[in-house]
């Protein structure tokens, strides 16, 4: 039942991630419909895939740098719980956004990220999405070459995909990466298939791509083709729908108009433009009007009239500079912020899981860390091997000499331990209290466990202590405990440990007492003294106790 549940949420996922690449407006409406039934509760992997969706639909529509704080966040989570999908997306929304704001170097940095972190078993999709941010950012950065080579691999994912945008998108910017490098002929191949694709699949191209298709057309000479992709541009019922996309095609088609002298229409295109730009707050393009308005005054002799369009562009192309860089500006201290606040929140957990005095682990850690490392053997996972270890006559240390002298020796142990965890990758070394330390070895049989923790034992007591306690030496027991052969739960195997710790203390201290020995102490036991090793191990644990 619970796997059909999981099958459903993931069919589900995967519908509103698609839809985003077929209309981002009902993708949003259904994200955020499927996060308000998650109420207050933790939603996990999928509600934070759902929260990225969002912060990709809205990057486009509010300020940028809030839909960063977001993924950035979501980042961090993704990238603690290990959920690689969540942190692919989260690089292509990045990629994407630093693509926007002009900065390639991180977008790449980004785009890589998500390309890196996608599964091949990912939905092609999914995997032609990266391909399309990751070759966008390449041409950004003047990899032209290397974005071809993406953006080709994209289109082949999603060649038998007639229901989704996002081959019309990918050959848009194909084309327009082509036309920014003067590449005349790659660019017109690029947009003759994005339009054969629209008339086969009678879609109907949307505005931005009529605006990269009008500027290619101009280059190769076509303008009465460029004109009649642009003169939707005009319709106020199509133009405002897609106000910045339109105010980029009305440029276009000013450039048009002038170059062809029709001085009239040009007029009239900027008109419209400017009255859009202005409406929707559209700096970029209220800067690039002004521009064409000072173009026309010049070609109409109005040279007073076109100084004065000048120095109004040279105002408003300083103001959007400060603006972008404004942008960028918001968008980097917001992520830094975020890190650092991750960073800092990161900080204060390991201080939480540390014991101030030695530096080691502490109890909460090992019940944290044991456990996981316990579901990981009960899956199929390597045996595991735990040691108790107790300082022998501690409290004469104390006693005889003081507790501070007695706290340096517990931060001398402390750095034994850490030595000793070093040798066994993942290795854990922890204080549980007092005098009572443990060591956690992950993927070690008994064979090893017992001689490393032989070796430790023997180390404590070779240690030189006498700048530390004198004549007094230092010397610990350990019990050891084995994961499965002792129990797979960590409890079983905490009490296991402890009970060996007990017999190595009633049998003399500074030594390691483990499975083997306490069948041949049960053996011995029982040749005197005729009982089972059960109740061998009960009246241990009886006295523990």
């Amino acid at each position: 039942m619970v796997g059909t549940d999981q099958d459903a949420v993931g069919i589900r996922l995967a519908s509103v991630e698609r839809q985003f690449w077929v209309d981002r407006d009902v993708a949003l409406h259904l994200a955020e419909e499927w996060l308000a039934e998650f109420g207050d509760a933790d939603f996990g992997a999928t509600g934070r895939r759902l929260q990225v969706l969002i912060a990709g639909v809205r990057i486009h529509r509010a300020d940028p740098s809030k839909s960063a704080i977001d993924v950035q966040q979501i980042l961090g989570w993704a990238q603690q719980h290990g959920e690689v999908a969540l942190q692919s997306r989260c690089h292509d929304v990045l990629g994407s956004l630093f693509e926007m704001v002009g900065d390639p170097a991180s977008a790449l940095e980004h785009a890589v990220a998500a390309n890196d972190l996608l599964s091949d078993s990912e939905v092609p999709l999914m995997r032609a999405a990266a391909r399309k941010c990751l070759a966008d950012a390449l041409g950004s950065a003047g990899s032209l070459d290397e974005a071809r080579r993406r953006y080709d691999d994209a289109l082949r994912l999603v060649i038998d995909d007639p229901d989704t945008n996002i081959r019309y998108i990918i050959l848009n910017n194909l084309a327009f990466t082509e036309h920014l490098a003067h590449n005349n002929d790659e660019a017109l191949e690029a947009v003759e298939r994005l339009v054969g694709l629209s008339q086969l699949s009678d879609r109907q191209i949307g505005m931005s791509a009529r605006d990269t298709i009008a500027r290619v057309y101009m280059a190769a000479g076509r303008l009465e083709e460029a004109e009649t992709m642009l003169l939707p541009a005009m319709n106020p019922v199509f133009g405002d729908a897609h106000p910045d996309s339109s105010a980029a095609a009305l440029v276009a088609l000013t450039e048009l108009y002038r170059e062809q002298g029709r001085l009239g229409k040009a007029q009239t295109a900027i008109d419209r433009c400017r009255d859009l730009a202005h409406r929707n707050g559209l700096i970029r393009r209220t800067t690039e009007v002004a521009r064409e308005q000072a173009e026309v005054h010049a070609a109409n002799s109005d040279y007073r009239a076109a100084f004065e369009a000048f120095r109004d562009y040279h105002e408003k192309y300083e103001a959007l500079g400060a603006s972008e860089n404004e942008a960028r500006g918001r968008i980097l201290e917001a992520m830094f912020q975020t890190a650092e606040s991750r960073r800092e929140s990161e900080r204060y957990r390991e201080l939480a899981e540390r014991d101030p005095l030695t530096g080691l682990h502490n109890r909460r850690f090992v019940d944290e860390h044991l456990g996981a490392a316990l579901m990981a053997l009960r899956e199929g996972g390597l045996p595991l091997a735990i040691a108790m270890i107790d300082l022998d006559h501690f409290k004469r240390i104390n006693d005889t000499l003081s507790h501070e002298v007695g706290d340096e020796v517990l931060r001398a142990l402390g750095r034994i331990l850490i030595d000793a965890a070093k040798a066994v990758p993942d290795a854990i070394a922890a204080r549980l209290g007092g005098e009572e330390f443990l060591l956690i070895l992950p993927a070690t049989d008994a064979e090893t466990a017992h001689a490393n923790f032989e070796g430790l034992c023997r180390t404590i007591a070779e240690f030189d202590w006498t700048p530390i306690t004198g004549d007094l030496p230092v010397t610990a027991s350990i019990g050891v405990a084995l994961a499965p052969d002792d129990g797979i739960q960590s409890s079983d195997l905490m009490r296991a440990a402890d009970v060996r710790l007990y017999v190595a203390k009633r049998d003399g201290r500074n030594r390691v007492v483990h499975s083997a020995i306490i069948a041949r102490s049960a053996k011995d036991s029982a040749d005197e003294h005729p009982v089972s090793v059960g109740q061998f191990a009960e009246d241990a644990i009886g006295i523990v106790v």
